[in-house]
């Protein structure tokens, strides 16, 4: 399906936009936790199968599939819910952060959610082990729009999976709120590059002064 990028801030959502110490990143963050120790518990077949129809939905645009939709609205805080037909931003970041949540814990026995990590540190880390990805994470960092930065993330979720490496997806939701609107997507983008840059050198210092 042709996904369409977040409407710009303007009139009605202009107005309610809400402020960013809600909670939006606590929120995510508390369902994620509360899903991922259900699932590593080994012991619970509802869990596997809210993570696979969270996964099916990551090329969704919020909505799609009412049960996915169900956990967004269930997630979020009131002050993030629309009242008109296109999805907010808070209902994206939730969307996206959640469905990418159910790419990255799959195949893995170990958590994927890791609070307190940010998706630069987790960047950085990846870029250690696989340094051919670097170009992948630049293109996610100049995207223009935020459906291309929402491929590039699907992509380089994928490889965090694989590398079993851990990022804090209640953060990532609040990163995503702040990505789609022109005020704050560059604090994002230097907050990324600086925990980027701290994690990806600390291993290079490790080996030079071995």
């Amino acid at each position: 399906m042709t996904t369409t990028d977040p409407s710009p801030i303007t009139g009605e959502n202009m107005s309610t936009s809400p402020p960013e110490t809600i909670g939006l990143d606590s929120s995510v963050g508390a369902y994620v936790s509360q899903l991922q120790r259900r699932f590593l518990s080994g012991s619970d077949p509802a869990a596997r199968g809210t993570l696979a129809r969270l996964r099916q939905a990551v090329d969704e645009q919020p909505g799609d599939t009412p049960e996915v939709w169900q956990i967004v609205l269930d997630v979020l805080p009131e002050q993030f819910i629309g009242t008109r037909d296109q999805p907010t931003r808070g209902e994206w970041a939730a969307h996206v952060a959640l469905t990418l949540y159910g790419v990255h814990q799959q195949g893995n026995q170990s958590p994927m959610h890791a609070p307190g990590t940010s998706f630069g540190t987790s960047m950085g880390r990846l870029m250690r082990e696989r340094p051919s990805a670097k170009s992948r994470y630049d293109a996610l960092l100049t995207a223009s729009h935020f459906t291309g930065r929402r491929n590039y993330l699907r992509t380089l979720v994928g490889l965090l999976s694989t590398d079993g490496i851990p990022t804090d997806h209640g953060r990532l939701a609040l990163d995503l709120f702040r990505l789609q609107s022109a005020a704050h997507k560059d604090r994002v983008i230097r907050v990324w590059g600086r925990d980027f840059y701290r994690a990806f050198t600390t291993r290079t210092t490790d080996h030079t002064s071995a």
